[in-house]
């Protein structure tokens, strides 16, 4: 299949926030995510540091590729309800993303009233190299796993980060995540980052004998109107699921015609009356260290 043409959308970091913005917005992440915090995070992270830890002694937390902060927030928030001081350290490595996380920061300054922010641009195996040795109770790696350049020893590196007690949540895609099906099938669309799930979370985990909890997730995104050659905001989206760059524009007709047909298949996504819905599912692994 001639896919010579498509521009990889991580080489265009604007076109990328465009489309990231409008699949967050399509796929409601923040509030199944903020529901999932509220209805498990609270109990299979918070719950059980409280457990192992003082909650008057400062709560120290890494977030790794935190993006602009909206599911550090969420988080955060509810650690503060457990623990009166929180030493939020972030390591990311786009500029524009931490100016927008600084902004939301300041935005919810009397929600995370107690919490200090320090914040790092880098990359996680930059941050490694520089070789701070500060250890912490809880480390949170948000569907960042897919950028890093060696994603097994990056999970080793977190958990030696860890103090004994301490948690990582890892939130990836599921192994049955339509979208990943979809990139399956094309794999000639993976340019650029790394294409895991949570099975294989599970397999680095299991290989060193770590104990972890998953919870499973279920979530559609409704791309009925990337079908519709008129919606230009659905563009932006099919751009995001193929990581191209104005892939409506750009691809051949007959490369458009085979990927949009079994992007829409039912190995992808489920009809409901006249909706397509995309299967993106994640899961969240929690590792407690012992």
């Amino acid at each position: 299949m001639d896919t010579k043409s498509l521009q990889s959308l991580l080489s265009d970091p604007s076109h990328y926030a465009k489309a990231f913005k409008v699949f967050c917005a399509r796929s409601d992440k923040l509030r199944v995510f903020s529901d999932w915090v509220d209805g498990v995070f609270s109990e299979a992270v918070v719950g059980k540091l409280q457990a192992t830890l003082d909650g008057q002694e400062e709560l120290r937390v890494l977030g790794v590729g935190s993006g602009s902060g909206e599911q550090d927030c969420v988080m955060l928030e509810q650690l503060k309800k457990r623990f009166s001081l929180v030493n939020n350290r972030v390591v990311e490595p786009s500029d524009k993303m931490l100016v927008q996380y600084k902004a939301l920061a300041q935005y919810k300054t009397h929600e995370l009233q107690g919490v200090e922010c320090d914040f790092r641009q880098q990359t996680l195996e930059q941050y490694q190299k520089a070789g701070d040795a500060t250890k912490f109770h809880f480390i949170s790696a948000v569907h960042c796993m897919y950028y890093l350049d060696d994603y097994d020893s990056s999970l080793e590196y977190l958990y030696n980060c860890l103090i004994p007690g301490g948690a990582i949540l890892v939130i990836l895609k599921s192994e049955n995540n339509g979208w990943n099906r979809f990139l399956d099938r094309f794999p000639e669309l993976r340019r650029g980052g790394c294409e895991i799930t949570s099975a294989d979370i599970r397999n680095s985990l299991d290989r060193r004998g770590i104990p972890y909890l998953q919870y499973h997730q279920p979530n559609g995104l409704d791309v009925t109107k990337c079908f519709d050659e008129t919606a230009d905001e659905d563009s932006l989206l099919v751009d995001f699921l193929t990581h191209s760059v104005n892939f409506k524009e750009t691809a051949p007709e007959d490369v458009q015609r085979s990927m949009m047909e079994y992007l829409a298949s039912s190995d992808c996504s489920k009809r409901e009356n006249n909706t397509i819905l995309l299967n993106i599912d994640w899961d969240a692994v929690v590792i407690i260290k012992q």
